[in-house]
Formats: structure tokens, sequence, C-alpha cells
């Protein structure tokens, strides 16, 4: 019989409860080996998400894998050439992504002038004539608003971070606050309309380089596709 100690008479270890410690063992190491892969996987998981949706700083975080921010829906007299970023014709053109961050940037490079606005808008407005801020489906800045050049280059900075929202404008990198709007709702895309043989070269999501750098704490436009 064993002693007090947990040895057979002979000194021998009493085996029995040696593998029972053993098995014991076993199992706590596999279920802190089943909880430590949980914990990644839900890490990781959260870490995809955050770089689509929590949009704090300045650097474009991708976390669509790579797909690039186009030219999308548009109407019908619209005509895409050049790399399938220069917009011509009659009519409003939207980025193919939606702006899901607090805080998006993009650039518009007059390649021929004429009459033009720059903006944001809903997705029902790639099928309306005129031009954006006409209808309250669209918001942006008109030709006639500022005096440009070939060549110059007019950026916006939507923030919907904060409320109320403010979409704000920059010609050649400088702030043009007094044509600031704010109040938007709802979800808006990058967006441009044309007439008048003006042409405009777009930049959404900072892919090919921005002209101008964006405002502290906004970054290109991000596309959300893979979130899921």
């Amino acid at each position: 019989p064993p002693t007090a100690g947990g040895q057979t008479e002979g000194g021998g270890p009493v085996c029995g409860a040696t593998k029972m410690g053993n098995n014991a063992t076993k199992m706590a190491q596999d279920a802190m080996g089943a909880t430590k892969k949980a914990q990644m996987a839900v890490g990781s998981g959260l870490q995809s998400m955050n770089k689509c949706i929590s949009k704090e700083t300045g650097e474009r975080e991708d976390a669509a894998m790579g797909v690039p921010v186009t030219i999308g829906l548009h109407g019908p007299e619209i005509v895409i050439d050049g790399d399938g970023m220069r917009v011509s014709g009659q009519g409003v053109a939207l980025a193919s992504e939606p702006i899901g961050q607090d805080r998006a940037y993009f650039e518009f490079k007059i390649a021929r002038d004429g009459d033009w606005a720059v903006g944001v808008a809903k997705k029902a407005a790639h099928a309306k004539d005129g031009h954006l801020g006409q209808e309250a489906v669209s918001w942006g800045l008109r030709a006639s608003q500022l005096t440009c050049l070939e060549g110059d280059v007019v950026g916006v900075a939507f923030d919907q971070g904060d409320m109320p929202t403010k979409l704000k404008f920059y010609h050649n990198g400088n702030a043009q606050g007094e044509h600031t709007i704010e109040g938007i709702r709802g979800e808006v895309y990058p967006a441009v309309s044309v007439s008048e043989h003006a042409s405009l070269l777009c930049e959404f999501d900072g892919e090919n380089g921005f002209i101008y750098p964006p405002p502290a704490g906004f970054s290109g436009v991000i596309a959300c596709r893979s979130l899921m």
C-alpha cells in the first residue's frame, strides 16, 4: 500500500496518480491553445474591419486588398477616356465607391476648361441632368465660383467624423473656406459634373499620388468592398 508521501512501500511511484496528473495538464494546455487561437482570430478580424471603418489617420489603409477607386456610375453622355480616370462630355459621374470613412480627400485636375463642378453626390445623382448642387442629391463647387486655368487642381475634403458634416474645397492646395458646405447627410460618393467641353482628371484614392497633400487627418477614398 502507498505511504502518506504518495509512494509504495518499495519506493516506486504511484503510476495511476501520475497518469491522471499528466492528462489534466494536457487538457489544460489544449484549452489554453484553443483560447489563444480564438483570440488571434477575433483580433485579426477587428484589425481588418478597423482598416476600413476607423479612419482617424491620414495614411491610406487599403483594406480592400488593392481594389482601386475609379469612375463608377455616370450619365449616358459622359465620356471616360485616357487611363479611365478622365471625365468629359456632359452630365454627372460618380466614383466607384461611396465615402465610408470619417475623413476623405480627393482631387480633380482641370485638363480642359469649360463648365464643371466637383463635390459629392448620392447614388441617384448619376442619372440627373445638369451640374452638382442643382438638386438635393448633390453638393459641389462650380467652375464659376473659382478663377481656374487648365492644369489647376481642385481638392475636395469631406469630413463626416464630426457634426455637422463639412465639405471643403482647395484650389492648388489653398483652402477655399468661403465655399464650405455643411450638414450633408447619408451615403455619398465623390462626384464630378461636366459640360461645355470641360475635361477633368480624377484621383480618388491617391493610388497614383495626389498633387497636393491631403489635410491633416484625411486620406484618399478607401474601397471597403472586402469588409465582408
